[in-house]
């Protein structure tokens, strides 16, 4: 008998042994993870909340508490990585700005500002607006491949041009053509003049420009290596410069104004002569010119027509209200009354004259009114939190409402019926109460978002009657304010505050207001109340305003007669 309790008990111990280390190293729950993310996220660590809601949802796929967590902090989470990657970008740390990047762009890919900010480490600039080639029918292929475009000039020599003599103008642009190997036509109305020139290993596009200032004359390529001289005036120029059509699709613009702005801008740049038209069902718009200014207007769509920056803007509503009320103190009569009564045992019995000469204290009735003793003290504190979120691109209003809609009496008017009287009809309209913001965010070109915030909180306190008609009481309050933030920079825009003191007394003039009897001839009242409400706005880039360094270069576009582009020589 004892060995075998011997070995049970070893047995046991052995078990418990084996158990500890699993119970040890067991892992945690979905809903353990789930507080752990809560407690992180309420200290606004919203990198381990992340973390924590994400392997709660991996553990609990269907449940959608986690789901609704992870969604909510994965931008919050997202945009501190980058946050920290700008800080070690500006302190030049650049591998570490990239390896939180990296982070920011795992945890969120669809954040866009992340991926801006990788390309612009790199020292790339994706291009704002993507076109897709829109599907056509073969006929049409056939027909618009058989359209040829524009000619450019292509000459046979490379060689820069030298050129040192005193000549006709004629003379000269032959001189020219035969050491590039392009043949020269000139207008029959071409008046020639003699001309100095000097100049010394330019290239051709450049030495054709220096003659076309020199003589008043301008060409263009009629053949790849055949170009038409002709005097530089606008009646020739409208008679001989090469016309194009080209279509521009525009990828960004979210509503007519847009498009608007962008013509404007167009015939505000362009010369008259250039025609311009915006197709809205197709979001594009028809241009015709010559094919420098064709160029020119897509640089400029080029560099207007870029996705609209986008921010997420954090709101806590905070509403503390306190109230305080003790009623302490002795109630005591405040009023007595005397009565004539008949002595008789008959119920219905009456005093009368005759009873006057046998009166005695049986016939008088006194009335005490009655005495209350008051104790009382309550205390209670109310404390609400919303924290809606809202996403806003730039220059456009965002508006959240959180509540519901009450009726309110507005008019009446009388319907005329068969009988004598008319029918009353009560017109009602309904109003929002609750939270109402409304956010105007304007992103700028580094970063700071200014906002035009307004932050309204309303609630049913009572109701009144008015001309027979029941109507609400509604308290507001309200916050309007334009500030200017950084990204991911949090402000208090408003603190409402509300306090109010009020004191009853009621008792027994005079010995009611001795300090130290006085609750024993009256009662004190004394009511606190406390109302806060606070609002802390935090911005976070969703979209950061595209900007390539290519829309920050000056490009020469000619004089203040034609529009002429000038090629670098790297692209010659």
């Amino acid at each position: 008998m004892p060995l075998n309790r011997t070995c049970a008990l070893s047995f046991l111990a052995m078990t418990l042994l084996c158990l500890l280390p699993v119970s040890g190293w067991a892992e945690p729950s979905a809903r353990s993870l789930y507080k752990q993310g809560q407690a992180a996220e309420a200290r606004q660590q919203y990198e381990e909340a992340f973390l924590a809601y994400r392997t709660a949802l991996q553990k609990s796929p269907t449940d959608l508490r986690y789901r609704t967590a992870c969604e909510r902090v994965r931008l919050l989470s997202s945009a501190a990585h980058l946050k920290r990657g700008n800080e070690y970008r500006q302190a030049g740390k650049t591998t570490d700005a990239l390896a939180e990047y990296l982070r920011a762009s795992s945890v969120d890919p669809s954040n866009a500002a992340v991926q801006q900010a990788i390309a612009g480490l790199a020292g790339i600039i994706p291009s704002p607006t993507e076109k897709s080639d829109l599907p056509q029918s073969p006929e049409t292929n056939r027909k618009v491949a058989a359209m040829a475009k524009p000619v450019e000039l292509k000459a046979l020599s490379d060689d820069a041009i030298t050129l040192h003599m005193i000549e006709d103008t004629k003379v000269i642009y032959q001189a020219i053509g035969k050491t590039a190997g392009v043949n020269v036509l000139f207008d029959p109305d071409l008046i020639t003049k003699r001309v100095a020139v000097d100049i010394t290993k330019i290239p051709l596009a450049d030495a054709l420009q220096v003659i076309g200032t020199l003589t008043g004359t301008f060409w263009r390529p009629i053949t790849p290596n055949t170009i038409f001289v002709a005097a530089d005036t606008r009646a020739k120029r409208t008679s001989v410069e090469t016309q194009a059509l080209q279509t521009f699709y525009l990828a960004n613009t979210t509503q007519q104004s847009d498009a608007n702005e962008l013509i404007t801008a167009l015939r505000n740049v362009m010369d008259q002569s250039v025609r311009t038209f915006l197709v809205p069902s197709q979001n594009a718009i028809v241009m015709r010119g010559t094919p420098d200014q064709l160029l020119l207007a897509q640089k400029v769509i080029d560099d207007l027509d870029r996705a609209h920056a986008e921010v997420v803007i954090d709101v806590a509503v905070m509403t503390v209200s306190k109230d305080k009320v003790r009623n302490l103190g002795l109630q005591l009569p405040q009023s007595i009354s005397a009565a004539l009564q008949s002595t008789s045992t008959d119920s219905d019995a009456k005093f009368n004259l005759n009873d006057l000469a046998h009166l005695n204290a049986k016939n008088i009735q006194l009335t005490v009114g009655s005495a209350a003793a008051q104790v009382l003290m309550t205390d209670s504190e109310t404390r609400i939190l919303q924290n809606p979120r809202l996403r806003a691109t730039d220059g456009q209003k965002s508006t959240l409402k959180i509540g519901s809609r009450i009726p309110v009496a507005t008019g009446s008017y009388s319907t005329p019926t068969a009988a004598s009287s008319a029918a009353v009809q009560t017109q009602f309209t309904y109003i929002d109460v609750g939270v109402t913001m409304e956010m105007q965010p304007v992103i700028h070109y580094n970063g700071d978002v200014t906002l035009k915030v307004k932050v309204e909180i309303s609630a049913k306190t009572g109701e009144t009657t008015i001309s027979g008609v029941t109507e609400p009481i509604i308290s507001q309050q309200a916050v309007d304010e334009v500030i200017r933030l950084k990204e991911g920079e949090s402000n208090l825009i408003g603190g409402l505050l509300e306090d109010q003191n009020n004191k009853d007394v009621s008792g027994t003039p005079g010995l009611g207001e001795v300090p130290l009897i006085k609750y024993l001839f009256s009662t004190q009242k004394q009511t606190l109340e406390h109302d806060e409400i606070v609002f802390l706005i935090t911005p976070h880039l969703v979209r950061t305003m595209q900007v390539n360094p290519a829309s920050l270069k000056q490009v020469d576009i000619g004089t203040g007669e034609s529009i002429q582009l000038r090629k670098s020589h790297s692209e010659e």
